[in-house]
């Protein structure tokens, strides 16, 4: 049992731009807007995990990874302004099939971490970074595993909901 880490990065500055002129709907929190897959969806997403779990090319939003019974796989969100612009954080999962990941759905949960930067006098300077985190654990076998994860995307100057939207990654679990 392993824990399978995956970084999801937004573009939220191009989500934004086409939500605004149109070219792309909203969605809402129950009805979220499908940012379609692999080449479209690329061009909003891109993740990545430990090179030894990717399956196909990691860096693009249908990340294909390997994972064995009871590893746990953590799905962490940002931008790529690193959520200074625009803030995203997944807020739903779902998997097909159901039961492939417990809970059924995912568990969502705050890390809060002590990190040392440096300052303006390049001092190394103790701080705490929030990390948003989703996390589920695979118990089927043998299965691969196509599953769809939503997101909301606010902008941080004005507060206001830019949209709701999903895509739908894979997991494919092995036999041992």
């Amino acid at each position: 049992m392993s824990l399978i880490n995956i970084l999801i990065a937004v573009d939220g500055i191009t989500l934004a731009e086409q939500v605004r002129d149109g070219s792309i709907k909203k969605g809402s929190l129950n009805n979220p807007t499908s940012l379609k897959s692999w080449k479209e969806s690329d061009v909003y997403i891109s993740m990545i995990s430990q090179h030894s779990n990717v399956v196909n090319d990691g860096g693009k939003s249908e990340l294909k990874i390997s994972a064995n019974a009871g590893d746990s796989i953590d799905w962490a969100m940002t931008t790529f302004g690193n959520n200074s612009d625009y803030t995203a954080f997944l807020y739903a999962g779902h998997f097909t099939p159901s039961s492939a990941i417990v809970p059924s759905g995912l568990t969502y949960f705050n890390s809060q971490i002590d990190e040392h930067l440096p300052n303006n006098s390049k001092v190394l300077t103790k701080y705490t970074n929030n990390v948003y985190l989703a996390q589920g654990t695979v118990v089927k076998v043998g299965v691969s595993i196509q599953y769809t994860l939503s997101f909301q995307l606010v902008d941080n100057t004005t507060r206001e909901v830019i949209g709701y939207f999903y895509w739908d990654p894979f997991i494919d679990v092995n036999n041992a």
